[in-house]
């Protein structure tokens, strides 16, 4: 992965050197296809150029390009690529992309409290403070049999009720998940970033120490970066990074 990735920096590099002569581009069409489903929002970045692309519902895409062209594919679940434009993608305008999902495996689940006792009768009084838009009659059972756990007349709901109350709220634990999720993605990013570049990037590109790279990610977050990795846009952290090198090395007068 590491060694891909110094392939893309020098590629990189090496496109913003303004060494390349201009060449009469022409419009290729292809399909990105991963895991037997072509990709939607998969961005291709003409390195050469500078010029972009993202890819429709079907996985098909439209950009302009030329011989030994370099184009990038990156998506948030897919490994980045890198092609050269050869001749036979000139002469028949067309290409096929496959790329390669990422597979992630979690470290650990931790399991909140649900805050319940297990008996309904309290439950349920305690559902009525949490939901403010529910009404009294909507937890009152009352009159149904469900009675206080220390009286005689105390009996188990049917399951069907159970089953209603569970799903109160569902989506708005959805939602707070997913924004939790997140939250954890971007506070992982730096060392996540720092492990797949490698310590060795940060001395040969950024010249700095391995006790200021997290430093340094963090300080390009004004730019975004942390988002930019967790939505999988890799080369344009790779990019900004090595844009935003100048003014770190300024702040922190390591030039001096």
């Amino acid at each position: 992965m590491k060694h891909e990735l110094y392939i893309l920096i020098l590629m990189l590099l090496w496109a913003g050197s303004n060494c390349i002569e201009a060449q009469e581009r022409i419009t290729v069409a292809g399909r990105i296809q991963g895991d037997s489903i072509y990709l939607e929002d998969i961005h291709i970045l003409n390195l050469s150029s500078k010029e972009g692309s993202v890819s429709n519902a079907y996985g098909e895409f439209q950009i302009p390009v030329t011989l030994n062209d370099t184009l990038i594919f990156s998506g948030i679940q897919y490994h980045p690529l890198g092609i050269v434009v050869g001749k036979s993608v000139i002469e028949t305008k067309i290409m096929n992309v496959k790329l390669l999902a990422k597979i992630e495996e979690l470290d650990e689940i931790q399991l909140k409290g649900h805050d319940l006792d297990g008996f309904f009768y309290i439950d349920t009084k305690r559902l009525k403070d949490s939901l403010s838009l529910v009404s009294d009659e909507a937890v009152d059972f009352s009159n149904q049999g469900y009675d206080d756990p220390t009286s005689g007349n105390y009996v188990v709901p049917p399951a069907n009720i159970l089953g209603l109350l569970t799903k109160i709220g569902a989506k708005k634990r959805r939602e707070n998940q997913k924004e939790e999720n997140y939250k954890d993605a971007l506070k992982a990013a730096p060392d996540r970033i720092r492990s797949d570049l490698g310590d060795e990037f940060f001395a040969k590109y950024i010249g700095i120490s391995e006790t200021q790279i997290r430093q340094f990610i963090v300080f390009c977050q004004f730019k975004n970066v942390l988002d930019l990795y967790v939505e999988g846009r890799m080369m344009e952290v790779i990019d900004v990074m090595l844009k935003e090198k100048a003014a770190y090395r300024k702040k922190y007068k390591l030039d001096e």
